[in-house]
């Protein structure tokens, strides 16, 4: 929690329906799916085939079990949300959300496995946790023993109409998306005249060319500045990520810390207010650096030209994954307008994110492609997986000396794997130095520390 922010949550647990006396591995599994877990990606050497009611996707390496899980549990959302599962070797269960966290496994009581999955993101939007359960899985539950649910808090925040006159920033993160509560920004900012930045993981909650729109914050060091943050008296964070966000946040202003749901009900009694008629500094430098690339066509492409070309080359039903870093970089500072939720770029750096996002989107039936930088240690491992499961998938490498045939073919080579009906892996040279200008206008990448 941080210092000096207010916090209007509550969480408390439900006991769902009694059953008869069941084995520990019964229990468990009840307990998974009633956190909304539908499968589990089993590595080799666990000891969980006990485990009932979710679909088993054996893989080769707990490193691809743990990517997959990791990009099954942060692709959901309302009204489905759930944490990805690996088993992992002996008797680990990996509950996660949040690509690239490092997890320590935890021995857990069995009177206590019922809250420890239920709780398993207590306090995060995105989280992850290792558990080690018990040895016997035949043995009898305890009697009683039931899984658990988190309730959403029933506190209601309402601001004082007299903070109406303060200079108002709304800082958005995924946790929006992920309750299902994006279309409350925008009636918010209107309501309100508070201008909004929303960090890399609620890009398009609201259009680019809105009003009140201030840019994104968490990415680069000079953000909140540039983007008009730090001078703001009141500051609002929902659905932030604290990976996401950093330390981007100011010291200085009065900090307010809510929960999704809550937006409706805000600024209820606020005077009408106009929203900011001056788009910030952030917005308009970063608008300038995309226009001047817009038409470039030289080789490498410059990555501002390569984005483009993606989105040209994909239906608007596609979604777009991409590694952290270098690629990342660009589409996390939203060269394109597009709806909340299309990209996704992790918080933190995670090995094999964007090739193991695209087969859990494969699985659920939605369309993606992948974008990675070449040399990944999980790419071909996961691409093995896909290929086993029959499933179509686009992977597109980006690298300043990838083999991608001319400039021009760019979109038409995309297209060509789009089309195709198995696993499809294509290329292009871009210019990754590019991410030199980003730093000249807005500092240093903050985001994935291994990044410089």
């Amino acid at each position: 929690m941080r210092c000096g922010t207010v916090v209007a949550s509550r969480t408390s647990f439900s006991i769902t329906d009694l059953v008869p006396s069941e084995s520990v591995a019964s229990l468990v599994s009840r307990c998974l799916r009633a956190v909304g877990a539908t499968r589990a990606f089993a590595a080799p050497g666990h000891d969980l085939d006990a485990l009932e009611g979710l679909a088993l996707i054996p893989v080769a390496s707990e490193a691809a079990a743990i990517a997959l899980a990791d990009a099954d549990g942060r692709l959901s959302t309302a009204p489905d949300v759930r944490p990805g599962v690996a088993l992992l070797p002996g008797r680990r269960v990996r509950l996660s959300s949040q690509p690239g966290e490092e997890t320590q496994s935890l021995s857990v009581a069995v009177e206590d496995l019922p809250a420890a999955i239920a709780g398993w993101s207590l306090g995060r939007v995105f989280g992850a946790v290792e558990i080690e359960l018990p040895s016997d899985l035949f043995a009898e539950a305890p009697e009683g023993a039931q899984p658990l649910v988190l309730q959403r808090s029933d506190q209601l925040l309402r601001l004082s109409a007299g903070l109406a006159d303060f200079r108002t920033m709304i800082v958005v993160g995924p946790g929006v998306l992920r309750d299902g509560a994006g279309a409350d920004v925008a009636d918010f900012v209107t309501r309100s005249g508070a201008g909004v930045m929303t960090t890399m993981g609620a890009i398009g909650v609201v259009p680019f060319d809105h009003p009140a729109w201030c840019g994104v914050v968490g990415i680069q060091a000079d953000d909140p500045a540039l983007g008009g943050l730090d001078e703001c008296e009141l500051v609002i964070a929902v659905g932030v990520d604290d990976d996401e966000l950093g330390e981007s946040l100011p010291i200085n202003a009065q900090l307010l810390e809510v929960e999704p749901w809550h937006l409706p009900f805000l600024a209820t009694d606020w005077p009408a207010i106009e929203a900011h008629a001056d788009r910030s500094s952030l917005v308009e430098a970063c608008a300038a650096v995309f226009g001047d690339y817009r038409e470039a066509t030289g080789s490498p492409l410059h990555p501002v030209r390569a984005v483009l070309d993606v989105f040209d080359a994909i239906d608007s039903d596609v979604q777009v994954f991409v590694e952290a870093g270098p690629a990342g970089l660009w589409f996390a500072r939203g060269v394109v307008p597009v709806p909340m939720g299309r990209v996704l770029v992790p918080a933190r750096s995670a090995d094999g994110f964007a090739v193991a996002a695209a087969i859990i989107a494969a699985l659920d039936g939605t369309r993606s492609v992948a974008i990675t930088t070449p040399g990944g240690a999980l790419e071909n491992e996961l691409l093995d997986v896909a290929a086993s499961l029959n499933l179509a998938i686009v992977v597109e490498h980006w690298g300043d000396d990838v083999d991608g045939g001319e400039p021009s073919q760019h979109r038409s080579n995309l297209v060509a794997a789009m089309n195709d009906s198995g696993v499809s892996v294509t290329g292009v040279a871009v210019d990754l130095a590019a991410a030199a200008e980003l730093v000249e206008l807005a500092g240093p990448v903050v985001a994935w520390p291994t990044f410089n």
